[in-house]
C-alpha cells in the first residue's frame, strides 16, 4: 500500500484540477448573464469531485481487503507449517520410544529398520510442506 500522504496529495491534485476546469469554463461564460449555465457547470463540477472521491475510496477500499486477504493467507501458511513440523516432532518422539523399548546389540537391525519407517514418515510429512508452499 502507498503512503497515505501521497495518496491524499494526489487526490487533492485530481480536485484541484477539476476545479481549475470549472474556472476555465466559468471565465469563459463570464459574458453571459445566465445562471442556469453557471448553475450547471458549477454542478458538473461538484459532480466530477465527488466521483474522483468516491474513486479513491473503492480503491482505498479494495487494496485493504487485499492486503487483508494476503494477511489471512499467510497466517494459515503458518498455521500449516506449524502443524507439518508438529507432525514430524510426533515421529520422532514415537522413534524416540520404540527406541527405548529396543535393547541390546541383537536388535540393531530393528533398531534400523525403526529409524528408516521414521524417515520415511518424515519425508511424507515435507513432501506435503512442498505441496502447501
Amino acid at each position: 500500500m502507498k503512503n497515505y500522504a501521497e495518496k491524499e496529495a494526489k487526490l487533492v491534485e485530481k480536485i484541484g484540477k477539476e476545479l481549475d476546469k470549472l474556472d476555465v469554463t466559468l471565465e469563459k461564460m463570464e459574458d453571459t448573464d445566465s445562471k442556469i449555465k453557471h448553475f450547471y457547470e458549477q454542478e458538473k463540477a461538484l459532480h466530477e469531485v465527488k466521483s474522483i472521491i468516491r474513486k479513491e475510496n473503492k480503491i482505498e477500499k479494495e487494496e485493504q481487503k487485499a492486503q487483508d486477504k494476503a494477511v489471512e493467507n499467510t497466517e494459515n501458511w503458518i498455521d500449516n507449517q506449524e502443524s507439518l513440523v508438529g507432525q514430524i516432532n510426533n515421529e520422532i518422539d514415537k522413534l524416540d520410544t520404540t527406541l527405548d523399548k529396543i535393547d541390546g546389540d541383537e536388535n540393531k537391525v530393528k533398531s534400523y529398520l525403526e529409524q528408516k519407517k521414521a524417515i520415511h514418515e518424515i519425508k511424507k510429512i515435507i513432501k506435503k510442506t512442498d505441496e502447501l508452499g
